[in-house]
């Protein structure tokens, strides 16, 4: 595995929150019953659910199998999906490149 150069490698390297759960949207109009039974069906399942703008984002903790302890396991050889994520897109001020984007 190759040593993270950047701020934002490192910054990535000590998070790995985005390795180690998996987010998804999805939106209480696509089900047949109220909101609350959508929540409590995902919650049940020991989904993490949060309401942002009418829509769900549904996280459950599920380590990707490439994952070490040194982080990235096939870093190099990684899908082009895991080079472009970018976790605010999903994790908000919980991703640590949050505090990147303010500054510059």
């Amino acid at each position: 595995m190759k040593k993270p150069e950047s701020k934002k490698q490192k910054l990535c390297l000590s998070c790995q929150k985005c390795c180690k759960s998996v987010g998804v949207y999805t939106h209480p109009d696509f089900f047949e019953c109220s909101t609350k039974e959508v929540v409590d069906f995902y919650r049940m399942r020991g989904f993490r659910v949060k309401k942002e703008r009418g829509a769900l984002f549904l996280t459950l903790d599920y380590p990707c199998p490439h994952l070490t302890p040194d982080g990235c396991g096939i870093y190099e050889k990684r899908p082009e999906i895991c080079r472009n994520y970018d976790g605010m897109e999903d994790f908000g001020k919980g991703c640590l490149w949050s505090g990147l984007k303010k500054k510059g």
